[in-house]
């Protein structure tokens, strides 16, 4: 497409050369790839076409409606959207608006490329690396307009949480095992996000970024980290939850593999390019794109990316009232599956388009609520916005989950918070996951799978759910079931700790002892803690290499901070890893008795070990419920005490699930 004759009038460079020199950047349009000395420069897909439609103009001025008709052919974006891309084009140049070098604004016409531009005749091969941090696209330094007709300055700063997120956020953390209905819940707390925006008509691909070839089959993506454009840093907990919500929606359909949160946001401000972050969690295309939140009104763009080929295939841009933040959040997911063209299920239509208004105040609220309760420590912060949330919006079912998470010491009161949040939303997946935990613990065996199964036929893509339900699985010796469904959590999440951790336990638990051996290690690789040297003990223990057992379980001690550490290694100096072993039986007998009689069992101290599990099982402790699969109980299993113990506690007949 042309741009019209004027005095803004561009050349048509037609065809295209292989790239161009402008000034000190090499631009090579087929990887769509900019580099200074040989150094990448990482740019978004919009970025890279704006760029490139100001080289191809230069020295010409390129109006707004030509940046606007090539850069997001078929959408009416505003000057102000333009403005915002240009600045983030200028800070990844390290160009300045005052003394330009490469980009020239003028003020209320449109921008000119002022850098001597040279065509290349032949793709440059020069080595190439990823340049730093300064050479990246940042964050606006102001608020953009988000009201039609209106300045930037309109658009007031909302406050935040008192501590500043960190804009690169540290690797996913280790909760513990008791802890893992509070886990389930972080992956899919915020649920909804967005609203509608005006635009002129049904959005086409964009003709800029096409090469002529349709786009391969989409069948799964990732949803990467929103930008926050606000102007403000500490609204990171705002872009955050609507990056939350927009996969949450996504998830819901069973045809299409999406990436969980917590893997994503491992990319959050990543100097990867899209195919690389596309190899790295293994899928076919990602939604981009930014957050504007101001007083009372939010805007979202969001972006449609083929992850091979850095293809941009679709954009468009969200504006609505805060109180309107939830009612139409399934046009962004459903634009998306339209654009993919994956077919919805009447069931999965009709839980995407569910939504009502919600206060505004609750709903920022709930967003803080959820941002710190992915913080180390900020637990206590959670549940004081959850509560505010649920008390300033009596119908909003989300902070009644949140409120639950919180009352999970005392289950009545989580189990009552549910159910509310249930009558006002069946669809809340994460409603039911939590529930199912509440069952466990009761060791209520059918209404646990129940709820599990409900969570995921609403979720296919919860990597929690189909991780709780190996966890319950294994509890009920259905270990082939297990494998099944911890893989596919790895599968979806395949940065998380705790899947990570858990898809180790249940090859262990399977005996295949070397796949369990190189899960915890690649979890140590992402994640250094104490839980995965414990796994690594256990898969030593059973394959008789008790020094390396020794020292992964002294490593775990100190990871833990445990000050038994030195006189273990006294222990061990002088009685060998069976002194070891009886040193921790003691130690263990009061604080954790399934701990005990791990110990004891391998000790082949049958009267002991079951002593520590009676023990367990009079305070129904978690661990005692997975003793039917375990190796190390294999010495003892023939017990008529143990046999005695596993009547008791009621499991289900077992199937015929190889053990």
């Amino acid at each position: 497409m042309a741009f019209e004759a004027g005095s803004t009038n561009t050349r048509d460079l037609t065809p295209d050369p292989a790239g161009y020199q402008v000034d000190d950047l090499s631009i090579d349009l087929a990887p769509r790839r900019v580099r200074r000395a040989g150094t990448v420069i990482r740019l978004q897909a919009l970025s890279f076409d704006l760029l490139v439609t100001l080289v191809r103009a230069a020295p010409n001025l390129v109006s707004f409606d030509q940046v606007n008709e090539r850069v997001w052919p078929g959408l009416v974006i505003t000057p102000e959207t333009i403005v915002q891309r240009v600045k983030l084009l200028r800070g990844a140049l390290g160009d300045d608006s005052h003394a330009p070098r490469y980009i020239e604004g003028v003020r209320g016409r449109g921008y000119r490329l002022v850098a001597r531009v040279r065509p290349l005749a032949e793709p440059r091969s020069a080595p190439e690396s990823i340049g730093p941090a300064q050479f990246k696209e940042p964050n606006e330094a102001e608020s953009p307009n988000l009201s039609a007709g209106g300045t930037a300055t309109e658009a007031a700063a909302v406050s935040s949480p008192s501590a500043t997120p960190s804009a690169a956020p540290p690797p996913g953390r280790w909760v513990p095992l008791r802890w893992i209905g509070g886990t389930l819940i972080v992956t899919a707390l915020v649920a909804g996000y967005l609203a509608v925006v005006h635009y002129s008509r049904v959005s086409k691909l964009a003709e800029g970024a096409s090469s002529g070839a349709p786009p391969a089959a989409i069948q799964s993506l990732a949803v990467l980290p929103l930008e926050n454009l606000s102007g403000d840093k500490e609204q990171e907990y705002f872009a955050d939850g609507m990056t939350d919500a927009l996969t949450t929606e996504l998830a819901q359909i069973g045809a299409l593999r999406v990436i969980s949160r917590t893997s994503a946001m491992q990319f959050k401000g990543s100097k990867e390019t899209l195919p690389q972050i596309g190899r790295d969690l293994n899928v076919d295309a990602v939604v981009e794109g930014t957050v504007t939140r101001g007083e009372n009104r939010v805007r979202v763009t969001a972006q449609l990316v083929e992850a091979s080929s850095d293809r941009h295939l679709w954009a468009r841009s969200y504006e609505r009232d805060l109180k309107d933040v939830l009612a139409l959040q399934d046009e962004v997911a459903q634009d998306i599956a339209g654009q993919i063209s994956v077919k919805l299920i009447p069931k999965e239509h009709s839980l995407i388009i569910q939504a009502h208004a919600v206060d505004p105040e609750a709903y920022d609220d709930y967003l803080r609520g959820a941002y710190w309760m992915d913080q180390l420590e900020g637990s206590d912060k959670a549940c004081a916005y959850f509560q505010k949330a649920m008390v300033k919006d009596s119908e909003y079912a989300l902070a009644y989950v949140g409120v639950a998470w919180c009352q999970l010491g005392t289950p009545d009161k989580a189990r009552e918070n549910l159910v509310k949040a249930l009558a006002l939303d069946p669809s809340l997946a994460e409603a039911h996951a939590m529930l199912s935990h509440i069952k466990f613990d009761d060791w209520d065996w059918a209404g646990t799978e129940a709820e599990l199964k409900k969570a995921i036929a609403l979720n296919p893509n919860s990597a929690l759910a189909h991780s709780w339900y190996s966890f319950y699985l294994v509890a009920m010796a259905r270990l082939d079931e297990a494998t099944r469904e911890i893989e596919r959590a790895q599968d979806l999440d395949p940065y998380s700790a705790w899947v990570t951790f858990w898809l180790g336990q249940v090859l262990y638990h399977a005996r295949r002892y070397d796949d369990a051996l190189r899960v915890n290690q690649r979890g140590l690789e992402m994640h250094p803690s104490s839980d995965f040297y414990s796994g690594i003990a256990d898969i030593y223990e059973q394959k008789k290499m008790f020094a390396e057992a020794f020292a992964a379980r002294q490593q775990a001690l100190r990871l833990a901070k445990e000050p038994r550490v030195p006189a273990l290694d006294e222990v061990y100096k002088h009685s060998g890893y069976k002194g070891y072993l009886l040193k921790e039986a003691e130690f263990e007998q009061t604080s954790c008795p399934p701990c005990a009689a791990h110990f004891y069992a391998l000790l082949n101290d049958e009267p002991r070990a079951t002593a520590a599990m009676e023990a367990a099982y009079k305070r129904r402790d978690v661990g005692i419920l997975f003793m039917r699969t375990a190796p190390e109980f294999d010495s003892i299993r023939s017990s008529p005490r143990f046999r005695d113990l596993v009547r008791r506690i009621g499991f289900p007949q077992p199937t015929n699930d190889r053990n």
